[in-house]
């Protein structure tokens, strides 16, 4: 259990289920600490032994959502998929399992992400990367990308794709919109 006693665990899931909830449901800046404690049932202090800001819970209980997306990433790359198939399940499973949020959480992760340059730490943004690139190994493969485009460039188009989507963090739903056209654009353009 990491060290933890039950107890700590206990207060912790109920700390980030309430976390999540608020996000759900509340802009980021109208979240307190206060209003954390209080619906969690446990004192401000207790937020601040187990996390070192509202801000490192905020990011931790965003990130735990997104885990079981990364491993259906994993998933759908280590399959017999092909490259485009795949690529296109991944936008597809992305833009679903988007939708399933509340507009305010969807504002709130876009918020976070333009907002904050240490949103995606080098650790996130590594295995976010060796997906990406496991992804190119499968187009590789499948002799769908162009050979003369190596990994480093399509990677670097990647992270300015990435840094792109900032501009949606006020309308989320614009970019849910433009989903198929961004995906056959990018198709084609590996090709």
């Amino acid at each position: 259990m990491n060290g933890y006693t039950k107890n700590k665990l206990d207060k912790m899931s109920k700390i980030e289920q309430v976390t999540f909830d608020l996000l759900s449901t509340f802009p980021i800046k109208k979240i307190a600490v206060t209003d954390i404690s209080k619906a969690a049932g446990v004192s401000k202090v207790t937020i601040f032994n187990y996390y070192e800001t509202k801000q490192a819970l905020i990011k931790k209980v965003i990130f735990d959502h997104f885990q079981t997306i990364y491993e259906q990433y994993e998933a759908i790359i280590q399959s017999d998929l092909s490259f485009e198939t795949a690529y296109r399940r991944l936008t597809q499973f992305e833009l679903t399992e988007m939708q399933k949020n509340s507009v305010t959480l969807n504002q709130n992760i876009m918020t976070l992400y333009a907002s904050d340059p240490s949103f995606y730490d080098p650790a996130t943004q590594d295995k976010s990367d060796q997906l990406i690139l496991a992804l190119i190994k499968k187009g590789r493969a499948d002799g769908f990308i162009n050979p003369h485009y190596n990994d480093e460039t399509i990677l670097s188009i990647c992270h300015i794709y990435n840094e792109g989507l900032k501009i949606f963090s006020d309308t989320p739903d614009k970019l849910f919109a433009m989903t198929d056209d961004l995906t056959s654009i990018f198709l084609n353009g590996l090709r």
